[in-house]
C-alpha cells in the first residue's frame, strides 16, 4: 500500500460553502467539488465516498494515515 494524502479546502472563488476534496496515492489521484445542499456532509463522510470510487478506478486499497485526517479534515 502506498501512502495516501487527503485534502479538503473551501473554494470561495466558486461560491459560498463550496468545498474541494482530493485524495492522492502512488496509484493515482481523485478529486471532487461539493456544492452546498440541504445539510452539509462532514469531510470524513465525503472521504468515505471518494475512497470507494478511487479504489475502484485506481485498483488500489490505500488509505490515508490517521494524523492526516485529524489535522487536515473538518469533522
Amino acid at each position: 500500500m502506498a501512502d495516501m494524502q487527503f485534502m479538503a479546502a473551501d473554494e470561495p472563488g466558486l461560491g459560498p460553502n463550496i468545498r474541494r476534496y482530493s485524495i492522492a496515492c502512488g496509484h493515482g489521484a481523485s478529486s471532487a467539488v461539493l456544492l452546498p445542499g440541504r445539510e452539509p456532509l462532514a469531510d470524513l463522510v465525503v472521504l468515505d465516498l471518494m475512497l470507494a470510487g478511487h479504489h475502484r478506478r485506481q485498483r488500489c486499497q490505500c488509505i490515508p494515515s490517521i494524523p492526516a485526517l485529524t489535522t487536515e479534515a473538518r469533522a
